[in-house]
């Protein structure tokens, strides 16, 4: 029977009586990965298509959920998450997330977990950018959720940042969960850039989110929220 890290803890002030959130996560155009939420939407699958990068498209900048790039595709699909409860770091099996080609489903934790590939199928080493932008969002859900990006095989977690309590404490984590990296501002998580990206190059990028139960932001007021994000690569200088 799996158990909300709420009621592991023991906390009052993270006690969450129902499932929180619903996430889905959607590849889309060569260049983009998005979360978003059935019932922010409205769509049974809960998942939307973002409009094709056309200038990096030109230039062979492609995704596929295989390292053969056997079958790559424009819009690649996760299956959507419905009533996510909150959990932890160090409940994730990134190894099994990562050996999963596209969507991972964790029948123990509610996660979105999603392995993809990025190649440059073009003629020209290219400097390639990304950014996760948040675009939606309701009931302060991304006050509480982790983002961890795993950008071959280099991991990096990111959160909004910390506020002090009323006696000017920052809240303390795990030693086993990693320093978060705070976003880079309210809708921007993060903007990163790799160089020279080689014709044949093949990047290996797995994304996870999550509701982090130790935050103190993980609260009852958090109940129904709802987020939509969106990662996006684009070639530097176009």
């Amino acid at each position: 029977m799996t158990m909300r890290l709420s009621t592991v803890l023991g906390f009052k002030r993270a006690k969450i009586r129902n499932r929180i959130f619903t996430l889905g996560v959607i590849i889309t155009g060569m260049l983009s990965i998005a979360f978003a939420l059935i019932t922010f939407y409205g769509q049974n699958a809960g998942n939307f298509v973002m409009s094709v990068d056309s200038a990096a498209q030109q230039r062979g900048i492609i995704l596929s959920t295989e390292p053969n790039f056997r079958v790559p595709s424009a819009r690649l699909m996760s299956d959507p998450i419905s009533e996510a409860r909150d959990m932890t770091y160090s409940w994730l099996k990134l190894d099994e997330v990562q050996a999963t080609y596209g969507n991972y489903v964790d029948i123990d934790f509610d996660y979105v977990a999603y392995t993809f590939y990025i190649m440059n199928q073009g003629s020209e080493s290219v400097d390639v950018n990304y950014f996760i932008r948040i675009t939606d969002i309701y009931n302060h859900l991304d006050d509480g959720i982790r983002i961890l990006v795993i950008d071959d095989g280099v991991q990096t977690m990111y959160q909004k940042p910390d506020a002090v309590d009323q006696f000017g404490n920052l809240p303390t984590y795990p030693d086993s969960m990693p320093p978060g990296v705070d976003f880079v501002s309210d809708s921007i998580v993060v903007r990163k850039l790799f160089t020279n990206f080689k014709p044949d190059d093949i990047r290996k990028f797995s994304v996870v989110v999550w509701l982090e139960g130790y935050d103190p932001d993980t609260t009852d007021d958090i109940l129904g929220g709802m987020i939509r994000m969106q990662m996006t690569f684009s070639i530097e200088g176009l």
